[in-house]
């Protein structure tokens, strides 16, 4: 059967408008809470977030239609060809366009979400595609031989949802290890990359399992030495991937570093993604004048000398300890610089369990020596329900503005016992 029979037969083609549909409707849904990505873009990160829900369900639609193409040439015989035809070659055409049919909405649903963001692809977009391909391709083949052995009445239903659930089911659950062998794609962030590692591990257990059920679906008759060799060439990938991530965390240890960074300025020298440094200067000002009242206020012993921006840190935590602090500043609007995260972060976590009721105390103080109280009020009342109109908004307002009436040395001694009092309740 030439391609473009096997084509205009295929049970993907009348599927294939469905599939459409399915796929535009997950896009609308899953891109519109990506102000973030568009703020400051990211190719790479963009296309993780738009595909990360559509590949479970295009595996399952894949193998699936592997399974009834496969049990459509059985009924028709084209097993029978035996040694006129090789099985290979028979099995290549119905299994390229199952994966044809449905990498092309994948890819869709990917280029979309760089459309929105204002991206265009890149190498490490197209490594994402590739390992979308290659997971496709052989849930593909895993379908296929299923369909080829059993009925596509019960076998193409049961593998998509076998399929679906073995890529979603793992993740969420506590075994870190299995969020990354399992076929999903994972998020990358901002400057981030497949690494090595992570694609290793992202289609080492699939492909082998492919292999596996090509092995064991080869002879006519299922032998002791085809059941043995399947098996062990499935484990074989699934401790493989184990190895691989049984020390990873839930977030992979994806390749880092690879978006260019903007520093400008001086105590403190700020650096941002270049795609978010339109207002860097403003930025840079508005800080040193922060941390200036900060140093004034005693509330800091030094100033920074640097501060990096969240998304382009080495480490992806917010940190205002030392010389070097890492704040969560993009965008790149110097009005968002003003936000009640920065006296969060500086006032931090005085011990491990303290009272945030008492601790409000000194972030709003810090929120007002900065001149951010406003912006920490509004997202108290977002944070805290009923604080906006309540009693313990009244009391936190009129405590901060007897604090204000003090000496800068009653003040700075107010803050340090507060910090203790928060220590000590929350115990």
């Amino acid at each position: 059967m030439r391609f473009p029979a096997a084509l205009r037969t295929h049970p993907a083609v009348p599927a294939f408008p469905v599939i459409g549909l399915f796929f535009a409707y997950v896009f609308l849904t899953s891109t519109r809470n990506i102000e973030r990505l568009i703020a400051v873009p990211w190719p790479g990160q963009a296309a993780s977030y738009a595909v990360h829900a559509p590949v479970p369900m295009a595996a399952a639609a894949v193998a699936a239609l592997t399974a009834v193409e496969a049990t459509r040439l059985r009924s028709l015989g084209t097993w029978d060809l035996g040694a006129a035809r090789a099985t290979w070659r028979i099995a290549v055409r119905p299994v390229l366009v199952s994966v044809l049919a449905l990498s092309i909405p994948t890819a869709g649903v990917m280029a979309g979400g760089l459309w929105v963001v204002g991206v265009l692809p890149d190498p490490y977009v197209l490594h994402l595609m590739g390992i979308v391909v290659v997971l496709l391709t052989a849930h593909a083949v895993i379908g296929f031989v299923i369909g080829r052995r059993l009925h596509a009445l019960y076998a193409a239903p049961l593998v998509a949802v076998v399929v679906f659930v073995g890529i979603s089911f793992p993740l969420g659950t506590d075994s870190h290890w299995a969020h990354h062998v399992t076929g999903s794609i994972a998020w990358v962030g901002f400057g981030e990359a497949y690494s090595p590692a992570m694609t290793a591990a992202a289609v080492l257990p699939t492909v082998c399992l492919a292999l596996a059920c090509v092995v064991l679906a080869g002879p006519r008759r299922v032998r002791v030495a085809s059941v043995v060799a399947s098996l062990a060439i499935a484990a074989g990938g699934l401790l493989g991937a184990y190895g691989i991530t049984k020390d990873w965390r839930s977030i992979a240890p994806a390749a880092r570093g690879l978006a260019p960074v903007t520093c400008e300025g001086s105590r403190p020298e700020v650096c941002l993604p270049s795609a978010g440094a339109e207002h860097i200067g403003e930025i840079q000002d508005r800080l040193a004048e922060m941390t200036d009242r900060l140093r004034a206020g005693g509330i800091i012993a030094e100033k920074p000398t640097r501060i990096t921006d969240l998304t382009v840190a080495d480490v992806r935590q917010t940190d205002t300890d030392g010389e070097h602090w890492t704040l969560d500043l993009v965008p790149g609007d110097a009005d968002e610089v003003l936000r009640e995260n920065i006296p969060i972060a500086v006032v931090g976590m005085p011990c491990e369990e303290p009272d945030w009721n008492t601790l409000h105390h000194n972030t709003l103080w810090v929120a007002r020596t900065i001149g951010v109280e406003r912006e920490y009020l509004a997202w108290l009342s977002r944070e805290t329900q009923g604080f906006a109109q309540g009693q313990s908004k009244r009391q936190l307002l009129a405590e901060a503005d007897r604090v204000s009436d003090l000496s800068p040395r009653e003040q700075e001694d107010r803050y340090a016992e507060r910090l203790r009092q928060a220590c000590r309740a929350g115990r």
